[in-house]
């Protein structure tokens, strides 16, 4: 029997929390990273981070490669969706 070939599409936020001595050299570095995009920052040193992939295992290697950025001090989930899309 014939299955359609599935695909997912992965949007996460996240709010992060970096030194604000830092912030410069924390927000080219996530830049930097595949699938990711800066919607806001603060000189007090929080991000609004959205990362997108085309599964949960990228998503997961971004946030774990943010939090171990030089001036990082925290990251938290905001919000994770998951969007499938079936081809035939």
């Amino acid at each position: 029997m014939y299955q359609p070939l599935t695909q997912e599409y992965h949007i996460t936020s996240l709010v992060i929390h970096a030194d604000p001595g830092h912030i410069g050299q924390v927000s080219a570095d996530i830049w930097r990273l595949s699938g990711t995009e800066i919607h806001a920052s603060t000189q007090e040193g929080k991000l609004v981070v959205t990362i997108e992939a085309d599964n949960q295992q990228s998503v997961l290697e971004q946030v774990e490669t943010i939090n171990r950025l030089p001036g990082v001090l925290s990251s938290s989930l905001v919000y994770h969706q998951v969007e499938t899309f079936s081809h035939s």
